[in-house]
């Protein structure tokens, strides 16, 4: 099975596109807070381990919960993610649509999360609640090519081309990097930004390319 390829819309770096909000500008700053706060979590329990105060095993599975919100991180590479080298990211944040069908979504999750095995450059993958059942994600991992070996995969194809209509009014997707890894000081660094629109008819699929990449919505580039 191999993803459907869309002819997407090229947005300005400081362009905001009417008719479709989920592109706003104004998403950004709350979009790398997020990140950066599931970097944190990530971050807490590597350094615990590296502390000595905790064993982390390949593929282990931890979950908890912060103010009523779930939260959740898989370590596939604990041994890689110790090592402090630079990493790339993939962040998603949907807004999810409060039907019965959008539910379905809790399931196949387990599905995404059980094949990770087989794609050894994913090194974790976490997640929160932003609210309740909005979930946002962040996968990190080695290589370009990694993302685009589990984005051809048939669990992960079904999940974005059959599933994420039916759960989503629309996504967000940021490809970035992490300069010395989730164990180190830096900042999620975004360099491209993605956006589905499911509410369009048709829908509506964009691109932003950030030159030099942006750790902070302000000062945004190309403003004063």
């Amino acid at each position: 099975m191999k993803p459907v390829r869309y002819s997407p819309t090229r947005l300005r770096t400081d362009e905001n596109r009417a008719g479709h909000p989920c592109a706003d500008l104004l998403h950004y700053e709350a979009d790398l807070a997020v990140l950066n706060h599931l970097r944190r979590d990530l971050r807490t329990l590597i350094r615990r381990a590296r502390a000595g105060e905790l064993v982390l095993s390949p593929y282990e599975i931890r979950t908890w919960e912060e103010d009523g919100l779930r939260r959740r991180i898989v370590m596939c590479d604990p041994a890689t993610l110790l090592k402090g080298t630079d990493v790339l990211i993939v962040g998603f944040l949907g807004n999810r649509r409060s039907t019965p069908e959008a539910q379905a979504i809790d399931e196949f999750d387990i599905d995404v999360i059980s094949e990770f095995r087989q794609y050894p450059g994913i090194l974790s993958y976490s997640s929160m609640e932003r609210t309740p059942k909005q979930w946002a994600n962040l996968v990190v991992h080695q290589e370009i090519g990694d993302r685009e070996s589990w984005r051809h995969s048939a669990v992960h194809v079904e999940a974005a081309e059959v599933l994420s209509p039916v759960v989503y009014h629309n996504v967000r997707i940021h490809n970035g990097r992490l300069r010395g890894g989730p164990i180190g000081d830096g900042r999620v660094t975004v360099d491209i930004s993605k956006y589905w629109d499911y509410d369009s008819d048709p829908m509506w699929h964009a691109v932003r390319t950030l030159p030099g990449g942006i750790t902070s919505a302000e000062p945004w580039p190309g403003r004063p």
